[in-house]
């Protein structure tokens, strides 16, 4: 798998460019920012209308038939909403960015790629001020062609954001990622598998 090296990021980047940024920053995230990848990351896939759960899972994991299985480990999950969710795990954020790229191939092959809603990032942020752990995410929209950041606060049964913190998560990284900066299209996502 070939990444793309960038000084500074495209304002709008395309998958795999986004995915070789991602791979490219974990000096940037885990050294200055105080983020460590959970080893894992996901693609989010909206299902068809007349799909259950059981058939959007069966539909992901016929896609991803095409991996190299002996690269990545993946697993495959549909959420209370019916969204599949293709989860890939690595040792570090290289190898899993490198597997996050992979999986937009396979579902774009299959003919699977319009569905593609996202590809989620989650990291772990030690808040020196609250003395506590957050999970903090980027979240990578093909739609805007950037990533956007997501920082649930709190109880998730309240479902709160912590937009303040988002800001500057996305102000320190966009010389390294490729972010979009309107505050409008940056969506949570609730009750996500990883």
């Amino acid at each position: 798998m070939c990444f793309f090296a960038f000084k500074r990021p495209p304002s709008h980047a395309t998958w795999p460019q986004a995915m070789g940024s991602m791979g490219g920053a974990t000096e940037r995230l885990e050294k200055q920012l105080d983020t460590v990848t959970t080893r894992e990351a996901a693609v989010l896939v909206r299902p068809t209308e007349e799909q259950s759960p059981t058939q959007t899972r069966a539909e992901i994991e016929r896609a991803l038939m095409g991996m190299d299985r002996t690269q990545f480990r993946f697993d495959v999950t549909v959420d209370d909403t019916g969204y599949g969710w293709a989860i890939v795990k690595g040792a570090v954020l290289g190898d899993v960015a490198a597997g996050i790229s992979q999986m937009g191939d396979v579902f774009t092959a299959s003919g699977m790629g319009d569905r593609v809603m996202a590809a989620v990032f989650p990291f772990m942020w030690r808040d020196s001020v609250h003395q506590r752990e957050r999970k903090i995410y980027w979240l990578y929209q093909p739609r805007v062609r950037g990533f956007t950041p997501f920082v649930p606060d709190g109880d998730p049964t309240r479902e709160e954001r912590d937009h303040e913190l988002e800001i500057r998560m996305e102000t320190a990284i966009r010389r390294d990622l490729p972010t979009f900066r309107d505050t409008s299209e940056w969506y949570p996502i609730w009750g996500m598998p990883i």
